[in-house]
């Protein structure tokens, strides 16, 4: 009889402990995404037919931010190059503009605070330095790099839908963030992308383990081979393969999608959502 007390004791002692551990777990998830941050910066294409693909793409992120991911208007902002059909209600995306925009997010991001950039236009490298092509005066990857540092958000990401892109990863990677590019560091031609990547930000398509959400890795997943797909259809040498590093190492991975069997990149991106469920 005492015996089967105790059990009945023990049993409720631990039913009790596991109910407040997993109500202290759902208090510290609750607090684990603070706001989100959005900075899209939309650098000069000089061929008009990119230029529109490219604005189009930023109109629909911005537009899935707002109405999908909870982001509101003011914790957004987009800088663009003044031939952009999306210059309206924004920054002209000089350098010294984006490094005051960093700044001003540098004071305001607290650290259970996301943090988005998205940069989509052209770059080229040189001296091995990938330079963003902008209004006036380049940044380079360095630069921002260095400018990313001082942001305290407790995740980041970074998509950096231009030539050359993979030649930043290592510079711009840390802990707690997921860099994209849309080609490696030796691919040098316009990249296609965000045309496919921001779609699949909705597509129930992307939604490959159907629980209803679409990870990062997911829509980073459906963009790759939809890029892979333009190119085989057009009968067109591949000259963009997605990239994507989360594990804080700088090696970025070209198939994320396996890292349980490759052990590398695309863990943490599997577990990043930005629509609000």
């Amino acid at each position: 009889m005492r015996k089967n007390i105790i059990i009945i004791l023990l049993a409720f002692v631990c039913e009790f402990i596991s109910a407040k551990a997993l109500d202290a777990e759902r208090d510290t998830t609750s607090k684990e995404i603070g706001k989100t941050y959005v900075l899209i910066v939309r650098g000069i294409n000089k061929n008009s037919k990119e230029q529109l693909a490219k604005d189009q793409a930023v109109t629909g992120l911005r537009r899935f931010l707002i109405d999908n991911a909870g982001v509101k208007p003011n914790e957004l902002s987009i800088l663009a190059d003044r031939e952009s059909s999306v210059r309206k209600d924004s920054i002209v995306s000089t350098a010294d503009n984006l490094k005051k925009q960093i700044e001003k997010l540098t004071a305001i991001v607290i650290n259970n605070d996301r943090f988005i950039f998205y940069y989509i236009g052209q770059a080229n490298i040189v001296s091995d330095t990938l330079r963003f092509n902008l209004p006036g005066p380049d940044i380079t990857h360095k630069q921002l790099a260095e400018w990313f540092n001082g942001i305290n958000a407790s995740s980041m990401l970074i998509v950096l839908d231009c030539p050359g892109a993979g030649l930043a990863v290592t510079a711009v990677t840390g802990r707690n963030r997921i860099i994209i590019g849309a080609c490696t560091a030796d691919q040098h031609y316009s990249t296609k992308f965000s045309e496919y990547f921001v779609p699949a930000l909705l597509d129930e398509e992307s939604d490959t383990d159907k629980d209803g959400r679409i990870s990062l890795l997911e829509a980073f997943t459906s963009a790759s081979r939809n890029v892979d797909d333009f190119y085989r259809r057009q009968a067109l040498l591949t000259t963009e393969t997605p990239v994507l590093e989360d594990n804080a190492d700088g090696i970025y991975s070209r198939q994320p999608w396996r890292y349980e069997q490759d052990n590398m990149d695309g863990l943490m991106a599997s577990k990043f959502f930005l629509s609000v469920e």
